[in-house]
């Protein structure tokens, strides 16, 4: 794999960042989605709790416990669906998709060999035990959870320490991101940004990067 040489146009790149969930891991809705159909509900009808909810994202910042978050998402599904959840049923289709994808697992791999590697996550305060097991620690430099610091993506913040603790500039930096929302952020740093779709898809912008 190349990295682009000082000189050139493009800065060389010297760190590879990779959001959590969806990235790493299988998209974080799929499991409410299958949920959402066991229910008889439309199949993203358990999506807007997760994706631009506000109490969510008090979970996500380390504002909110996951269990009272869980709490009052079976209370609004029973108001605004008439549909009677259960707590622990909701949090296992939540976790249902830590689980990571074996071709970014070998990716990653390869990467560690030429670029520091970082994982910037939008996450809870009680996944940090299932990150230091799950994830090949071995191959990043550190994990910037969102509950860890008290703020999440898409505040440009959360990029700013990112960088700091990379303690590199943004444009030698690639940030890979499965939902859209969090990329111009990034890039208005300065940062390269990719989103991801998949694996196969990934290799080949980041060959456009050239690495």
């Amino acid at each position: 794999m190349s990295v682009r040489t000082p000189g050139t146009t493009t800065a060389a790149i010297r760190a590879v960042v990779f959001d959590w969930s969806g990235v790493l891991t299988e998209s974080p809705l799929s499991g409410l989605r299958r949920y959402s159909v066991e229910l008889g509900l439309h199949e993203t009808a358990l999506d807007r709790y997760i994706r631009g909810d506000e109490e969510f994202s008090k979970v996500e910042r380390g504002e909110l416990s996951v269990r009272d978050y869980l709490k009052g998402v079976c209370v609004r599904v029973r108001a605004e669906h008439g549909v009677e959840i259960e707590i622990r049923r909701l949090g296992a289709a939540m976790a249902d998709t830590r689980t990571l994808r074996q071709p970014m697992l070998d990716l990653v791999a390869e990467l560690s060999e030429h670029y520091t590697l970082a994982v910037l996550t939008n996450n809870v305060a009680e996944n940090r035990e299932h990150l230091a097991t799950t994830l090949p620690l071995n191959h990043f430099a550190f994990v910037l959870n969102s509950a860890d610091v008290g703020v999440r993506k898409p505040d440009p913040l959360i990029y700013r320490e990112l960088l700091r603790r990379l303690d590199c500039e943004a444009s030698e930096v690639v940030y890979i991101d499965d939902f859209a929302e969090n990329l111009p952020p990034a890039a208005d740093l300065g940062m390269s940004t990719i989103e991801f779709t998949d694996p196969e898809n990934l290799r080949i912008r980041l060959a456009e990067l050239g690495i």
